[in-house]
């Protein structure tokens, strides 16, 4: 029996990544390696010990796996049609300094996504894996996400890396090129602070408030001023994990600086105002939460056709969260029937091409 009067899809949800498990699927000259104990495949997100917090701190309200079983309980008890799984601590993916072993363990993270996940369940989707320090790798990986692999409608970059760019550099050519003639969306998850600037706090309520908006809001800019949507103008980028009410704000901001002395250059280099990419076309989709107030907001501002719902399954919300806050949103009279299903179904559906 349905769960909600609707079908519901979950655009973001996560999967907890295992060391041991992910080294079985290593090819090349890293396959059947031994690997010390004492240090993980993974660099920190951005120095703070996640695991300590998300084991001290309210722990009756934490997951502490995943797996097919797990995904395929949480699918009934959130009463969706299926998920697209991101990496957890491979979010840090982007600050591996050696490129060689960031392309390795993208390729073996993906192996291991579709072994232990979008093979076993027709629900479960993958989004791919990149080592975007080496863009002819990451375009490769595409093709193969796009062609070979089981149930892979999507890849994600990394918000933050080692390189020193950010994605309106022609650094990324290949990957943008490999995405657009391959009809493979991208999703720029954030997660990582690196860099950011608020390296000195001393209290992650602070760290993780900014961490996930502030690089949405970085590479946003740089791709739009950069010209990267009018250089593709089949790519389909997703801003993940950050909200949505910053978008209006970021609309307003790009247009004030467009049309300010400083536009000049931007002016004669775009084809259109900065807010026209969010607004049309296809280029620009983001994730909402279901309780920002301001939602409302960025529908007025870019229409309700291009904003993703997100479990965040098994990160920040507990089972009550995930069980009372959808019916409650579908049951409010705050959206019209036609953007409740936009926003939870068919956007999910466009965006990753599922039909």
């Amino acid at each position: 029996m349905a769960k909600h009067p609707f079908p519901v899809f979950d655009g973001d949800g996560h999967v907890l990544e295992d060391d041991d498990e992910l080294l079985q699927h290593y090819e090349g000259r890293f396959e059947n390696m031994r690997m010390q104990r004492t240090f993980g495949i993974w660099p920190s997100l951005d120095g703070w010990s996640r695991g300590v917090i998300n084991s001290t701190e309210d722990a009756d309200r934490r997951y502490f796996h995943t797996n097919a079983e797990v995904w395929r309980e949480m699918v009934d008890v959130i009463g969706i049609e299926g998920t697209v799984l991101y990496p957890t601590a491979g979010l840090a993916c982007g600050l591996i300094s050696d490129v060689e072993w960031a392309v390795a363990t993208a390729t073996a993270y993906n192996n291991w996504l579709e072994a232990r996940y979008t093979s076993q369940d027709e629900r479960f989707h993958g989004a791919g894996m990149l080592a975007v320090q080496d863009p002819e790798a990451a375009a490769a990986e595409i093709a193969r996400c796009k062609t070979e692999r089981v149930r892979f409608p999507a890849c994600v970059l990394p918000s933050m890396t080692i390189l020193g760019k950010t994605y309106g550099d022609d650094f990324f050519a290949p990957i943008f090129e490999a995405a657009e003639k391959h009809a493979m969306p991208l999703a720029i998850h954030g997660a990582p602070s690196r860099g950011l600037g608020f390296d000195h706090f001393t209290e992650f309520v602070k760290v993780h408030t900014l961490e996930h908006p502030f690089p949405l809001m970085i590479h946003l800019t740089d791709i739009v001023f950069s010209g990267v949507f009018d250089r593709y103008p089949g790519l389909r980028i997703a801003f993940l994990e950050g909200g949505c009410t910053w978008v209006p704000f970021m609309m307003d901001r790009m247009d004030y600086e467009y049309d300010s002395i400083f536009g000049t250059a931007a002016r004669k280099r775009l084809k259109k105002r900065p807010s026209d990419y969010i607004r049309e076309g296809d280029n620009f989709w983001v994730a909402m939460e279901l309780g920002e107030r301001g939602l409302k907001y960025a529908i007025d501002a870019m229409g309700s056709e291009r904003i993703l719902y997100a479990s965040d399954y098994p990160h920040e919300p507990t089972e009550e969260d995930l069980t009372t806050e959808l019916p409650e949103f579908i049951a409010s009279n705050d959206y019209s029937e036609a953007v409740k299903r936009n926003l939870l179904y068919n956007n999910m559906i466009e965006f990753y091409r599922l039909n």
